[in-house]
């Protein structure tokens, strides 16, 4: 993992970055082994040789629905096979090697495009409830909403903000999160 997150840094050197381990996507439906979010959010999963992919098609879904890129790292010339035909296109795949001290060197196999279909109500729910308030109220669309779950509320950030104002309002709240 830390190889990984290396490269990320790395990539991201240029761009003032918040990175998250174990980030909780999806409502809880799964979490992003490594996250970047800048002025977009790369998400990495990551697959040792003993990891089956049982589970990947259910975060492939969830991971494509709020990630702008997405990158499986793999270990094993056989996951990486198998990982062409389990992800996206889009999304990047990285094969990762052990080395004589033990640091893992990482080969980019494919590299990762932008999402071409994040969906709107997914990427509303990386909000917290106060977070998505606030984000109504300073777009004036709060009338009638101060007690609203957060479920109502990312219901109507998802239909009222396009999709890239959308992204934008949650990419800011997420870097100002003052844990983080």
């Amino acid at each position: 993992m830390a190889a990984v997150e290396s490269s990320l840094r790395h990539q991201h050197r240029r761009d003032p970055t918040v990175y998250r381990r174990e980030w909780s996507i999806g409502v809880g439906a799964t979490r992003v082994d490594i996250a970047a979010i800048n002025g977009t959010i790369t998400g990495c999963e990551i697959k040792s040789a003993r990891d089956n992919f049982g589970r990947l098609p259910a975060q492939v879904r969830v991971y494509s629905a709020v990630l702008d890129t997405a990158i499986l790292v793999v270990e094993g010339d056989a996951a990486a096979e198998r990982a062409e035909h389990v992800v996206p296109e889009w999304w990047g795949i990285w094969s990762a090697r052990g080395s004589s001290g033990n640091a893992a060197i990482l080969t980019v196999l494919r590299d990762g495009r932008r999402n071409p279909a994040p969906d709107p109500l997914s990427v509303a729910q990386l909000l917290w409830r106060d977070e998505a308030f606030e984000v109504l109220d300073r777009r004036g669309m709060t009338a009638g909403m101060r007690a609203a779950t957060r479920w109502r509320l990312w219901q109507a950030l998802a239909e009222q903000l396009s999709l890239p104002d959308l992204q934008f309002e949650v990419r800011e709240a997420i870097k100002a999160r003052p844990e983080w």
